[in-house]
């Protein structure tokens, strides 16, 4: 978490409503003559290729690491979000200049040493600073940055009103535990049993007895920690939950509550109330949050006034191909599209952009042939041949669709979710016969996992018995292939 902490303070994606390349607002670097090409101008000052090189990395990285790898065409549509991160940046930065705030040395000195202390010392800080590939100038200047943006936002801010009852309820907490009795099932039946159960439970536990009666019946992850929540704030878990959990006295016992998630009962084993030195001392750091939290609808429209009254210029054709295809105006898109892939003319995401745009101006023919071309360039996307598929079905000629969805299977034969889409895809044309082309790969694939599963079983078994010879293990067969799948987020 500290690691993270600093990767993400000099990524500029945690602090606010905006995220800064660090090129823009952190000195000189040294970069190639290519690199420092302007990609677009706000109110004439540049954004370069480096910056939004720079931006959008950041932004796939921290995307990828959450939901797995980005297509292609992902990557684009995040590239162009990156630049939009960027124009806001400069719209924030010269806003900052233009009112003259600032950050002292000793403001910046105060949240890097908040940072220090959460570490376990100054030499460990140092590594990960270090493992991170930061210096801590560079941190410094991104903490200087950071307080500038937080005095803006408590400028545009400054009128929203935070109550005292806001101030306390938010500042309340209590710290509980639970046991959660799940239904088997979203039928009457299973919910019937399930509270059945509760009340069983609830019968027997007492305040001495609650963390073993959790670790044998709650069935969530926190069974393990004998039913521990930890604290939790207003507003912060489902409202069935929340409003008995504020209720209770410590060392109180709920009778079963039904939410969502099946039937809680609930303990609360310490409650800190709104009150006393420590709530005076967090008074003004809360009072700030509650007035972002309850202004960041006010903080975006103003941040869309000044971009609506800036001078912004896209000076790459992708780009603006890009920008007028999210205005909807597909002959502008077109038009820009054809000449960014004069100039790459190899990228195949352009031309299924390109064809996206024709489809949206109806002509579904030259969609059709953008997108025989974006698969043949982009040979190993799948996603281009479903989409192109798709367009198929559009056009009725329901051969070369099926043919497509196959060919997109033969890409991906260890994808079981792209594979149960394309075979949905086909089964719901009634091509029942050329499925079975994509059933014989979900079949080798339900074969490899059940084969590493039984190797799995087996090296376990030979670990738990040492010398003995390893007893042979049935893995359970995996599921039969579903005749319907969820289809992935349309490509056109």
């Amino acid at each position: 978490m500290k690691f993270v902490i600093i990767i993400v303070l000099a990524a500029m994606l945690g602090g606010g409503l905006w995220a800064a390349g660090v090129s823009l607002f952190g000195g000189s670097q040294s970069i190639p003559a290519e690199a420092a090409l302007a990609v677009a101008k706000v109110n004439g000052q540049t954004i370069s290729l480096y910056d939004l090189y720079l931006t959008h990395l950041r932004f796939a990285q921290q995307i990828e690491q959450q939901q797995g790898p980005l297509t292609g065409r992902m990557h684009e549509a995040l590239r162009y979000q990156a630049l939009e991160a960027l124009i806001d940046s400069i719209l924030v930065h010269q806003e900052i200049d233009k009112r003259k705030i600032t950050a002292s040395k000793t403001e910046v000195d105060a949240e890097l040493q908040r940072i220090v202390d959460l570490f376990g010392s100054r030499e460990d800080y140092e590594v990960q600073l270090k493992n991170a590939g930061l210096s801590e100038e560079t941190l410094r200047r991104q903490l200087e940055h950071q307080i500038q943006v937080d005095k803006l936002q408590e400028q545009v801010l400054a009128h929203v009103p935070v109550t005292e009852e806001e101030l306390r309820s938010a500042y309340e907490r209590v710290r509980t535990s639970h046991i959660l009795i799940r239904p088997e099932d979203d039928t009457d039946e299973a919910w019937a049993a399930a509270e059945q159960k509760a009340w069983e439970v609830y019968a027997q536990v007492t305040a001495e007895n609650f963390a073993d009666m959790a670790a044998t019946y709650s069935d969530d992850s926190t069974a393990t920690s004998g039913g521990e929540l930890g604290y939790i704030y207003r507003g912060k878990t489902v409202p069935e939950f929340e409003e008995t959990a504020f209720s209770l006295a410590v060392g109180e016992i709920s009778e079963p509550v039904r939410s969502t998630y099946g039937y809680h009962i609930i303990t609360v084993t310490d409650r800190i109330e709104p009150e006393g030195e420590e709530f005076e001392q967090a008074r003004a750091e809360l009072e700030k949050e509650l007035r972002l939290q309850k202004g960041q609808e006010e903080l975006e429209s103003w941040l869309e006034q000044l971009r609506d009254a800036a001078n912004i210029v896209l000076m790459e054709h992708r780009l603006n191909a890009f920008k007028e295809m999210q205005a909807g105006n597909f002959e502008n898109a077109v038009h820009y599209y054809q000449l960014a892939l004069e100039e790459e003319p190899d990228n195949g995401y352009l031309n299924s952009f390109l064809g996206d745009a024709y489809h949206g101006l109806g002509d579904l023919d030259a969609a059709i042939e953008q997108y025989k071309l974006a698969a043949e360039k982009e040979a190993t996307d799948y996603t281009l041949l479903y989409s192109l598929g798709k367009l198929y079905e559009e056009a009725e000629d329901i051969d070369r669709a099926v043919e497509q969805y196959i060919k997109a299977a033969e890409l991906v034969p260890g994808d079981i979710f792209a594979l149960l889409t394309l075979y949905h895809s086909v089964t719901s044309l009634e091509r029942w016969e050329d499925a079975k082309a994509i059933e014989k790969l979900i079949e080798e694939f339900q074969e490899q996992q059940n084969a590493r599963l039984q190797e799995q079983a087996q090296a376990e078994a030979a670990e738990g018995e040492g010398e003995q010879a390893p007893a042979t293990v049935e893995a359970e067969p995996a599921e039969e292939p579903v005749e319907t799948a969820a289809e992935p987020v349309p490509e056109n």
